[in-house]
């Protein structure tokens, strides 16, 4: 795919030139904005308009090479809503799923599944301050699926019904999205709002809108609003994927041509002034489960500027100098014992169009807020003072060189996924192509200077006199406005010293002795994956594909991970998760080794999995012995670093005191620890525990593991296959013979005896439920009882969806799921969740109730059963064309042949599912009690032990 990129280009000119085949109404254009611009646009994508002003962006596209990604956005949101308007944007959002003119209530979402859509992943729609957007993602480039796709588009823009019974139904979906969104990080986020944007849309006009309005606005109302922001000059339709763009542009003017609007233009929505005059000032937010946070911005009048090489200029050389202070805060914060969790600096231009604004905040442990805001105040006053260095110039410079470099060598196989994103949020931007900002990179990169930089930083943040300073936090004392005041004002006359200067060094771990040599090489000839073993025991597997230019994906699987601790020690797997990697290597600390991998793709990185150590990630190829590399020394030279373990029990007190902060969090925790029995292994140790785990302790039950057990690597994508063999051969098939032999034998693991309702307190809103329903079933035995669980799983979801959102309104979503361990073989479960309003707790039991009956009863009726496995069927035709996918085939090639096997009969054995199939196991598994019913409800309502079930 190396001259994909200039096969789309010739097709858009030849297209361009195409304009006697154009439907008569459709028009060719300049790019979006690109008459405010001088950077170069992408030529692959082509624009256009409509007569009624509708405007469209077309770019073929071929990854993958079967979907079609369709986006329809208006120019409207709740920036535009009266005080009597509030949250109907979003109420308008929610209707176009509801009816309109030739689409029956309750038949879009359906209509979309039967045509191999989901609801949430292919369909969906969301609501901002100042634009609504709407997306299908088309499982293939079908005629007649884009012809369905944009008459469903047509009805959204001008047919809704907004019939007052169905706006009626949607009030209560609506409320429960809202009632599950307005927590306390919500209202931290709104205080916050309040004082960095008073008087604007982002403090006074939440898309979520508010109760009293969506409970009691007429049908009569969200229409006159539709009507009035629903038209063709307020729309922009884009359409990526395998498409031809003339009969694109002839499908779109016969559904959007005819589309007259007599009203007047109505202009922008932007009415965003912020007062700049305003002397420092300050505000806090308190509740006992938030986050300890603070930040500081402050906003200056500034001019429009247009996306241009000036402002590109000055981007880039505040994104080099913030990137550089976020980077010695975090070595700082490593290297001494400071309770900073988190944070670093921004610069925004652009803000409201005309304002530009700085920042700098952290997050902490709790009480901590006097300590953090110093501790970055002066990292910013430093870098005031004393600038950059060469040093850390020169890195940063490396980082950009190369992400501009890959993202140029890689654009001919970019998603259609990500195009699509960015021509959506392309708001006043220009969309150039990847091979066009490199260019336009090394045209600026001999003005990033350390000189020019130091002047950018002091340009701006040197007007930083009069911030406004926002706390979060859950002391009730001492944070009021003068005392946050008082205290920035104390760190600012503390004087600042020069930053210490860092010495560059070198990549210490290249050689690891003499190269292996291959002792076996084959092929599994139907699936193209080459198979090799090296002497010292080594397992290597290939697969070379052309889905993804200039990227290589990895998989390291060494046999343990999980259950190579003991029961009594499974506290150290948290442990290695947490704090293995971040202890850098026996002579590189941690950010040390971050900066001699600038320039790089390489990610230190190695993980426990349940059954094996290592993990898995994507590279540039030129990068894959490096990343190689560093993986072998992890195996063999780990750091181990005091500075890590640090890291790793600073934040556990916070995370332990929020477990039962939201009713999601607390009925997680408490499920895991009521169905194991408390196992170690499953459930969330005791804090005491965790911190209690140190390095000598890990070391002692790892052993010789790392290095003696069995290891398979898979190396998949865009890769030379000569030289990714010799680089493993340099580095993993150089080390001693591994002769270990992990026993992986799962020790028992049933699930707990107890039985019946679990309630389970929650710290969160009083008008939050957690709910969730377990049957226990069993492991990952057979692939079609596997696929069958998980397709009855999407077809009960289906048709819990109707019943508890769209007729009860009792919920904004509801999903059932099956889980079958292919570890632990006796292990499943299949669940449904949800939640809601506790009244409402026995109106959802009492629906899911009905629900499971009628699925236990009878097999599902033709139409659910084909909108349930539809989207599935449709996912194969990308399936195979897709880098993911085959880096899990080939990670266990070798030592586990039954995956081969399966992945041959995936797609044949899943058609084989019949409905009676599905109705089979649901008798076996479904008819019988649910084991557990977890209902995670505010504390003051729950007055028995967590840990006593109530016979349901």
């Amino acid at each position: 795919m190396k001259t994909a990129l200039n096969i789309l280009s010739a097709i858009a000119i030849l297209f361009a030139g195409a304009s006697s085949s154009l439907a008569a109404s459709a028009e060719r254009t300049q790019p979006w904005n690109a008459e405010t611009s001088d950077l170069e646009p992408d030529a692959s994508i082509i624009y256009g308009r409509l007569p009624n002003g509708l405007r469209y962006a077309i770019r073929p596209n071929q990854r993958p090479q079967n979907q079609v990604l369709v986006r329809m956005v208006i120019d409207f949101g709740s920036a535009a809503e009266a005080d009597d308007e509030q949250g109907l944007a979003h109420f308008i959002e929610h209707m176009a799923f509801n009816g309109s003119t030739n689409v029956p209530e309750g038949e879009m979402v359906k209509m979309l599944e039967r045509l191999g859509l989901s609801f949430g992943a292919d369909t969906n729609a969301s609501t901002g301050y100042t634009q609504t957007q709407y997306k299908l993602d088309l499982p293939k480039a079908d005629p007649r699926l884009i012809e369905r796709a944009l008459f469903l588009m047509r009805e959204t823009a001008g047919n809704i019904s907004f019939n007052p019974a169905s706006v009626d139904r949607e009030r209560g979906i609506i409320l429960a999205e809202r009632r599950e969104r307005e927590n306390y990080a919500f209202q931290s986020g709104r205080a916050a709002n309040t004082l960095f944007f008073p008087n604007t849309y982002f403090s006074t006009r939440y898309p979520i809108g508010l109760s009293e309005i969506i409970e009691t606005a007429p049908a009569d109302r969200l229409k006159a609003l539709y009507r009035t922001y629903y038209r063709p000059d307020r729309i922009k339709i884009i359409i990526v994927g395998p498409v031809d763009p003339i009969a694109i542009e002839r499908e779109l003017a016969n559904k959007f041509a005819d589309w007259q609007v007599a009203a007047p233009p109505l202009g922008d929505l932007d009415r965003c002034e912020l007062d700049t005059s305003r002397g420092v000032s300050a505000a806090s937010f308190t509740h006992p489960e938030i986050n300890e946070a603070i930040g500081v911005q402050q906003f200056f009048k500034d001019k429009l500027r247009p996306d241009t090489v000036e402002r590109a200029m000055i981007e880039l050389k505040m994104q080099v100098a913030s990137a550089i202070i976020s980077q010695r805060i975090s070595r700082r914060s490593r290297s001494e014992d400071i309770p900073f969790l988190g944070g670093g600096v921004n610069f925004t231009l652009g803000i409201c169009d005309n304002y530009a604004a700085v920042s700098f905040g952290a997050a902490g442990k709790d009480g901590s807020w006097r300590a953090l805001l110093p501790f970055t105040e002066q990292a910013v006053r430093q870098a005031l003072q004393y600038g950059f260095d060469d040093t850390e110039v020169a890195e940063q410079i490396k980082r950009l060189e190369t992400s501009y470099e890959n993202n140029a060598k890689a654009e001919g196989t970019e998603q259609s996924a990500s195009i699509a994103n960015k021509l959506v949020e392309l708001d006043d931007d220009v969309y150039n192509s990847d091979a066009y900002r490199l260019l336009l990179w090394r045209q600026l990169r001999p003005f990033m200077t350390k000189a020019a930089i130091n002047a950018e930083f002091a340009k701006w943040f040197g007007q930083m006199t009069a911030p406004q300073i926002f706390l979060s936090t859950k002391q009730t004392s001492g944070t009021q406005s003068d005392d946050i005041l008082a205290a920035y004002g104390a760190s600012r006359a503390v004087a600042v010293a020069a930053p210490v200067a860092r010495k560059a060094s070198a990549f210490a771990y290249t050689d690891f002795g003499p190269a292996g040599t291959v002792v076996e090489d084959t092929v599994v000839a139907d699936l193209g994956i080459r198979t090799i073993r090296f002497a010292n025991g080594v397992l290597l597997n290939l697969k070379k594909t052309d889905f993804e230019d200039n990227r290589v994906r990895y998989s390291l699987r060494i046999d343990g991970g999980r259950l190579h601790f003991a029961k009594d020690k499974a506290v150290l797997a948290w442990l290695m998760s947490g704090a293995y990697v971040s202890g850098g290597l026996a002579v590189h600390d941690f950010e040390d080794l971050r900066s001699l991998l600038a320039g790089t793709t390489v990610t230190p990185a190695f993980g426990v999995a349940e059954d094996y150590f290592g993990g898995t990630g994507a590279v540039a190829p030129v990068d894959l012995e490096r990343q190689l590399q560093v993986m072998a020394a992890y195996t063999r030279y780990p750091g181990y670093a005091d500075s890590a373990l640090r890291l790793f029990r600073r934040p556990l007190p916070e995370i332990y005191a929020r477990l039962d902060a939201t009713p999601g969090s607390a009925l997680s925790v408490a499920m895991a620890r009521i169905m194991t029995d408390n196992d170690p292994r499953f459930a969330l140790a005791p804090l005491e525990d965790i911190q209690a785990a140190d390095f000598s302790q890990l070391k002692s039950a790892l052993g010789d593991a790392l290095i003696q057990n069995r290891m398979e690597i898979a190396i998949v994508g865009d890769l030379d296959e000569t030289a990714t063999i010799a680089a493993v051969a340099r580095t993993f098939g150089a080390m001693a013979t591994r002769t270990g032999t992990a026993d992986m034998t799962p020790q028992d693991a049933r699930w707990s005896p107890a039985s019946g309702n679990f309630d389970i307190p929650h710290k969160g809103e009083a008008n939050q439920l957690g709910w969730r329903r377990v049957w226990t079933t069993t492991g990952d035995r057979d692939q079609k009882l596997t696929q069958s669980m998980d397709l009855l799983a999407r077809a009960v979801t289906l048709r819990l969806t109707d019943e508890l959102r769209e007729k009860l309104g009792a919920t904004y979503g509801v999903q059932a799921g099956s889980d079958m361990s292919d570890v632990y073989r006796d292990r499943g479960a299949f669940s449904i969740s949800t939640s809601g309003d506790p009244k409402d707790l026995a109106a959802i039991e009492r629906a899911v109730d009905q629900v499971m009956a009628e699925i236990v009863r009878a097999p599902v009726d033709s139409d659910l059963f084909e909108r349930a496995r539809k989207p599935v069927l449709e996912s194969y035709a990308d399936w195979k064309k897709r880098n993911p996918t085959w880096l899990g085939v080939a990670a266990e090639a070798q030592t586990n042949p039954d995956k081969l096997n399966r992945f041959r009969q995936n797609e044949k054995t899943f058609n084989s599912i019949t409905a009676q199939d599905l109705w089979a196991l649901a008798k076996q598994y479904l008819a019988k009690p649910a084991q557990f019913t977890f209902r995670a409800l505010p504390d003051a309502a729950i007055a028995k032990p967590i840990m006593a079930p109530s016979n349901p």
